[in-house]
């Protein structure tokens, strides 16, 4: 694929060209004699989520969880914790285009990260673990799914200083719980406060969920809708599934099919200019004097934010798009944005069929499109998935997805999204017991666990606890902490001490004598193969069952070995 990042003539260059030609003709009409006399327009207040009265207060409380008044049916309910959490966000984590191996454009290489607002999923309603974000997401939030017939209730905590809602598409709610504000009436959802909590009750009824004659799952997009245009820009928006229940697992995932994708396609503006601005540089005056910036300043600092993205990704840098040749695979395709963002999602060596309908290997998104497109991954290899609108394919608006031929190991994300199984907030990468010195054997653990952003691994402590024992680690700068034999490894801390990214990679040398016996307690022993590992993380407690590899070799080899399976 080859590429321009010198793009003299775009739709802008055309539009402003047609606009100065239109200008220019009008001004030497003779009907402009007296245009001195006309009105002039000037923009007029721009509205503002800071501005913007919060309907429920952390003096209110949460006076949701009501469905038309009366609690939910229990039986039918699936619940949800999701708080709205500030963060950077990284564009092109892996610093390249790691796809074409072209030069990517000076603008996003020298600005490739933005401050957002997600949607982060918790395990409970204390909101201090985290579940694990599904990677092939990216930026959107966690997928909510149910079957038609059930009722998502959704715990929603705004962890930021602005009010901000939880609105979703094709379920059924009411007032309360519809989640965007507007005059004149406002429910309670529509703009909670900063440290306010609300419970969303929303209906998966009949109209939720797929035609007879459509695929057996649907997608619909949530996001917040207090300020709508300037919150899709910061990231709050993400997906619910709705499978038919005649065609459903007990889990809820559609039977018919073996794995879940889901992209987004949308272009996120890094100018830094409000639309207040780019609308005074249009009409030329503000209320207050002249604009800073010309309209044709404007364009260029427009043109040099955009971030053409899919799931928040550039240049091929979104991970976890893979497969198993034969897998059937059901697509979930998003668009969102303004009028720059049509989209044309175009799989490479694959086709897919459309809504039940057509084979194509192009489907056509809108912003707030929503669509399902299902893939037979009848053909091994990596291929690319790539917007076709050719100036958004040359600003990075790719990927790359992977059928893996049969016989090799499967991979490693959860094949469906939103699943209890997938929830997690501790992962047990590699759990083995050597033989080692001085206590006879050692006990060597590597994973992964969910921590805040910008954790600090130096000052929050950390303990690893198996059966009735407990130990206590508190990492220095470095990540490293020791406990007379123990010892802990943050791996992944900067050289500041600081874990970015939502999660926290370790690994842990157990080799006090005391675990052995621990070890061979009923329940505990290492012949039956598991252990229960529970980590507390400040105030989050992590839970997780573990496969053991008993070994008889010395560590070095055994690790080597570990690493290798």
């Amino acid at each position: 694929m080859q590429r321009r990042w010198h793009r003299t003539k775009t739709w802008r260059a055309h539009l402003g060209f047609l606009t100065a030609v239109i200008a220019i003709s009008f001004l030497q009409s003779p009907a402009q004699t007296n245009r001195s006399t006309l009105p002039r327009v000037t923009p007029g207040p721009q509205p503002s989520s800071t501005n913007t009265p919060p309907t429920t207060t952390v003096e209110t409380g949460d006076q949701g969880g009501k469905f038309f008044g009366a609690p939910p049916d229990a039986s039918k309910v699936r619940r949800y914790f999701i708080a709205a959490e500030s963060g950077l966000w990284d564009y092109m984590p892996l610093g390249s285009d790691v796809i074409c191996g072209q030069p990517v454009p000076p603008p996003i290489l020298t600005r490739r990260r933005g401050s957002k607002i997600r949607y982060v999923e918790y395990l409970d309603e204390s909101f201090s673990t985290r579940a694990f974000p599904e990677r092939r997401l990216g930026i959107m939030g966690p997928v909510l799914r149910g079957v038609v017939g059930d009722f998502l209730v959704v715990t929603f905590l705004n962890r930021t200083s602005r009010p901000l809602s939880m609105h979703p598409h094709g379920v059924k709610y009411d007032k309360d719980s519809e989640g965007a504000y507007y005059l004149p009436r406002p429910g309670l959802g529509a703009a909670i406060g900063p440290k306010a909590r609300f419970t969303y009750v929303w209906k998966l009824d009949e109209g939720s969920g797929p035609l007879p004659a459509e695929p057996s799952s649907k997608a619909w997009l949530y996001h917040s809708h207090v300020d709508p245009v300037g919150e899709l820009n910061l990231g709050l928006a993400g997906a619910i599934i709705v499978t038919d229940p005649s065609r459903a697992r007990p889990d809820g995932t559609p039977a018919d099919i073996d794995r879940e994708m889901a992209t987004l396609f949308m272009i996120f503006d890094e100018s830094g200019m409000g639309e207040a601005e780019k609308e005074a540089a249009e009409y030329g005056s503000l209320p207050g004097g002249i604009p800073q910036r010309t309209w044709a300043e404007v364009q260029e600092v427009t043109e040099r934010g955009e971030r053409n993205t899919i799931n928040g990704y550039v240049f091929g840098n979104l991970p976890g798009l893979d497969m198993m040749e034969g897998e059937r695979v059901r697509w979930y395709m998003f668009g969102l944005g303004s009028e720059n963002d049509f989209h044309t999602p175009h799989w490479h060596g694959m086709k897919v069929l459309e809504e039940g309908r057509r084979q194509t290997d192009v489907i056509e998104l809108l912003p707030a499109s929503m669509k399902v497109a299902d893939m037979l991954a009848d053909n091994p290899g990596n291929w690319l998935l790539e917007c076709h609108v050719a100036n958004h394919m040359a600003e990075g608006m790719f990927a790359q997805f992977t059928v893996l031929p049969k016989g090799l190991k499967a991979p490693a994300e959860p094949p469906f999204f939103g699943t209890r199984q997938s929830r997690a907030s501790l992962e047990i990468q590699r759990l083995s017991v050597t033989r080692a010195e001085p206590a006879g054997f050692e006990l060597q653990m590597e994973g992964r666990v969910t921590v805040s952003q910008a954790f600090s691994a130096f000052i929050i402590p950390v303990s690893v606890k198996l059966g009735d024992r407990v130990v206590q680690f508190k990492p220095d700068r470095s990540g490293r902490a020791t406990n007379g034999m123990d010892s802990f490894w943050v791996k992944n801390a900067s050289q500041y001490g600081v874990v970015y990214g939502g999660h926290m990679e370790f690994e842990t040398r157990l080799r006090d004598p005391k675990w052995i016996s621990e070890l061979k307690k009923p329940g505990n022993d290492v012949q039956a193969k598991s252990l229960t590992i529970i980590m507390q993380v400040g105030n989050a407690e992590h839970k997780a069952m573990a496969e053991v590899r008993p070994s008889s070799r010395g560590t070095d080899e055994g690790a080597r070995d570990g690493q290798r399976k």
